[in-house]
């Protein structure tokens, strides 16, 4: 199976990370498109347009499935027309949250656009939780930047508020790679992270295992060696960045 994922950087990686361990014969191609606008910034039909531009070029190179691990880009999902299937990472999140018998408060960090958005808060409010979402905007710059240990003082600001609160919702996919100074400030908390909960919701759909072994090819619409900078420092990833 030939098998697609695209973020605006690496937070990516980390879904990619869980698909490599788990199944090493599907073959992957992964998108950091870095040369795009940032996601946050760019307006609904504007980003709906470059998924589904991506979801095209995607099957072009072979890709049966694009998984959009990005949870500013899972936003759109609704608006974006796809000739193979499209997933994201939000609704599996939001699935999780609501099936779950725990009922305690926990708080929302990501982009601007993920938290003013509403698609976490409003709906897991209606169905009667408690939810303090924060805008997290620095942080994935940060980690694109390779700087995760620098991180502290934003972290402090971000935090601060609802440092006390049980539960945190990484609505980002690169905030995972913080996981550590997090706890450093939130020391008891429970992460709860969109690309885990995605993969695992995944995962039962996939194809029978098999005993090839699948390539990977990364790909950035932005600096090949930055790339590969980030991925390596945020998520262990050793690969040769091509242009996309």
């Amino acid at each position: 199976m030939n098998f697609g994922i695209v973020d605006w950087g690496v937070g990516g990686l980390g879904f990619y990370n869980l698909l490599r361990q788990s199944r090493p014969d599907i073959n992957v191609i992964y998108l950091g498109d870095q040369g795009s606008r940032s996601y946050g910034l760019l307006t609904h039909s504007a980003l709906a347009n470059r998924i589904q531009t991506i979801a095209k070029e995607m099957q072009a190179r072979g890709a049966e499935r694009l998984v959009v691990a990005c949870n500013a880009a899972s936003t759109v999902l609704g608006s974006v027309k796809s000739p193979i299937p499209v997933s994201g990472v939000i609704q599996p999140t939001l699935e999780h949250l609501k099936a779950s018998p725990d009922r305690s408060p926990f708080g929302v960090i990501g982009g601007a656009r993920t938290i003013r958005s509403g698609s976490y808060a409003r709906p897991l409010r209606a169905a009667g939780f408690t939810v303090h979402p924060r805008v997290a905007q620095p942080l994935s710059g940060i980690i694109e930047a390779g700087l995760q240990a620098e991180a502290g003082p934003e972290l402090q600001k971000i935090l601060g508020p609802i440092r006390n609160d049980p539960r945190l919702v990484l609505a980002c996919t690169h905030y995972i790679a913080l996981a550590d100074q997090i706890r450093l400030i939130m020391p008891e908390v429970e992460f709860v992270d969109p690309a885990t909960i995605a993969f695992a919701q995944l995962k039962p759909s996939l194809p029978p295992i098999t005993a090839s072994v699948g390539t990977s090819d990364f790909f950035t619409t932005g600096n090949p060696a930055r790339m590969q900078r980030a991925a390596h420092l945020a998520f262990g990833v050793q690969a040769n960045i091509s242009p996309w």
